[in-house]
């Protein structure tokens, strides 16, 4: 019997390795006007680029102060808080969530910038929200993408709580939150929930807490008017 070359064993365990979706495209091409867009996205990046390094801080320092808020393009931490770059340690994540790699994100922060104050800040309106919401009522057979349900998972506990509490309260007073009223509740819930996870899931922040090193806020960002309002806890 002829031995198999080398180089064919090697060729199919390649092949095996390869993502179903990198051996053949999906679906038809973008539209000329997607390449036009794109190419004008990045020339505007160029240009901004070229601008900012015309008025670049040249300011050294550590920054004290860290921010865990949503990643919606609205709500920019160093624009709400009126900072200059290098004051504020940002982490940014759809629905202000934290997991292992943020946590070591303000670990790192906390440690080696000695920074004082952490804010998490969620807003008013939250997309990813509404989208669990809706998941949450109409909860899907199939997703598109592990990393949507594993995100989604983090904020459906916000949904489920407060759904709770709306089922003992209409039990009670026989009236119940709908619309605009119930997402800012969910909303409410889902940055304190993302407080009390900080706190849980990483010792080293709620030691330092603990002894004073560092004060953990939580504040809702409102898109309507830009004012930050602080939560309590």
């Amino acid at each position: 019997m002829r031995p198999t070359n080398p180089k064919w064993i090697l060729l199919a365990v390649v092949l095996l390795a390869t993502p179903l979706w990198a051996r053949e495209r999906t679906g038809e091409l973008a539209p000329p006007e997607v390449k036009k867009e794109q190419d004008a996205i990045m020339k505007a990046l160029e240009t901004g680029n070229k601008h900012h390094m015309n008025n670049v801080s040249r300011k050294t320092g550590l920054a004290r102060i860290m921010v865990v808020s949503c990643a919606d393009s609205r709500v920019p931490p160093e624009v709400v808080f009126h900072m200059q770059p290098g004051e504020l340690f940002t982490t940014r994540a759809f629905g202000n969530i934290v997991d292992k790699e943020l946590l070591a994100s303000l670990e790192y922060g906390a440690e080696h910038l000695n920074a004082r104050v952490l804010v998490i800040m969620g807003h008013t309106n939250c997309s990813a929200l509404k989208e669990a919401i809706e998941e949450h009522n109409h909860p899907r057979t199939e997703w598109r993408s592990l990393n949507q349900r594993a995100l989604n998972q983090q904020l459906e506990p916000a949904v489920a709580e407060v759904e709770e509490d709306q089922r003992i309260a209409r039990a009670r007073t026989g009236k119940m939150l709908e619309g605009e009223a119930f997402l800012d509740a969910v909303v409410r819930t889902n940055i304190l929930s993302t407080m009390h996870a900080i706190r849980e899931q990483s010792p080293l922040l709620w030691n330092l807490e603990n002894n004073d090193m560092i004060k953990i806020v939580a504040c809702i960002y409102h898109l309507d008017t830009g004012k930050v309002e602080w939560l309590k806890q």
